[in-house]
């Protein structure tokens, strides 16, 4: 404990510059890991670099207009900077590997030139409306980056909230995928897929044109295709973010994450127990999939969206551990974290009503 206190911190004041910085990091590794790789005609890479530019572009030219139409609301270039770095990396890009040309899935969303816009349009929305409109009440109800994309893609609920097409028993064609309300692992299972579920995951993080794995372990933790660009590398993310927790252990909620990763470990464990099939298989994608392991860090943890309170952080990270695994487990959704985030953010200020061990002007 003493060699914990001992251990460099930052001050309160200089958390946002540092929050950005490993923002950054993440983004430029995600740049380089998938600049070996091509996406409809386009390198992955200069994609991923070019959506963190428009995002931060965007969301600095509204924060610097609407200070100038109302000097009532505060500028701020750190905040709007941090917004649009994780405006770009909680987006998906690149076309699963197994897509097929007759799959409902809406490619154009996942690849340049067009994400080029639907990036833009969340860091519009979400600067405006979640982070300054809904700002001036006092308390932001909802994480800013997250709402202004559900927005952006609610015209597409059907074929990427609502993913039945997904089903490898679906009717229409859909992805091949094993459905996770089922037993899952690095074998086909008879009436649960196509393929094995692990074999999935490698057909979908896996580009022709760059480095594959032929561990699953690997993929997952060191370097995945196609998915939230901020979760490309997890031990990127996992490097950086504890780095970012230790200097800033006194400033930052890092209760709801360890809760959030703990929960969704025994999450996973419970769905093998009541569907059987692999346990490593299922925590391995539960814990390591980007939308997971990204939001854990940089999402779950914003200050405005979260519980005070050490005891509500603490059921915050657990609620939002069970609402993911049931999400991604019952409704197929990949990126159910993000649904799952939304839930929690409304249900936050009910949770800072839990017992007395709490020190309100710390995380």
């Amino acid at each position: 404990m003493s060699k914990l206190k001992e251990f460099p911190k930052i001050a309160k004041d200089k958390l946002p510059i540092c929050t950005f910085f490993a923002l950054l990091i993440i983004t430029a590794v995600s740049a380089i890991l998938w600049s070996q790789a091509n996406d409809q005609g386009y390198n992955l890479g200069v994609t991923v670099m070019a959506c963190a530019l428009i995002a931060i572009g965007v969301a600095e030219a509204v924060d610097l207009i609407l200070h100038k139409l109302e000097s009532s609301i505060q500028l701020n270039f750190v905040s709007s900077a941090i917004f649009g770095l994780i405006v770009a990396d909680s987006y998906s890009l690149g076309v699963p590997g197994m897509a097929q040309a007759s799959d409902i899935l809406p490619k154009a969303l996942l690849s340049a030139p067009q994400c080029f816009l639907y990036v833009a349009l969340i860091s519009l929305i979400g600067e405006v409306l979640f982070k300054k409109i809904v700002g001036l009440s006092g308390r932001k109800i909802v994480n800013p980056a997250a709402a202004a994309k559900l927005v952006v893609f609610l015209p597409f609920m059907g074929t990427i909230l609502l993913v039945k097409d997904h089903y490898a028993s679906y009717g229409g064609g859909g992805l091949g995928i094993p459905t996770l309300a089922g037993p899952i692992g690095n074998t086909v299972i008879n009436g649960n897929g196509l393929n094995s579920f692990a074999s999935y995951l490698q057909s979908c993080y896996t580009l022709s044109t760059a480095t594959t794995y032929t561990s699953l372990s690997q993929l997952m933790v060191l370097q995945k295709f196609h998915g939230w660009i901020g979760g490309a590398s997890s031990l990127a993310v996992i490097v950086v973010g504890v780095s970012l927790f230790a200097l800033a252990r006194e400033h930052i909620k890092w209760r709801i994450t360890v809760t959030y990763f703990v929960g969704v470990a025994l999450m996973a464990s419970i769905m093998t127990f009541i569907y059987g099939g692999d346990l490593f298989v299922r925590i391995m994608f539960e814990v390591f999939i980007g939308s997971s392991i990204f939001l854990g860090f940089f999402m779950a943890t914003d200050p405005a969206t979260t519980p005070k309170t050490y005891y509500g952080q603490i059921i915050f990270g657990a609620g939002l551990a069970t609402l993911t695994v049931c999400i991604q487990t019952y409704m197929n959704f990949f990126g159910g974290s993000i649904l799952a985030l939304i839930v929690m953010n409304i249900v936050s200020p009910l949770l800072d009503k839990t017992n007395n061990w709490h020190l309100a002007t710390k995380p």
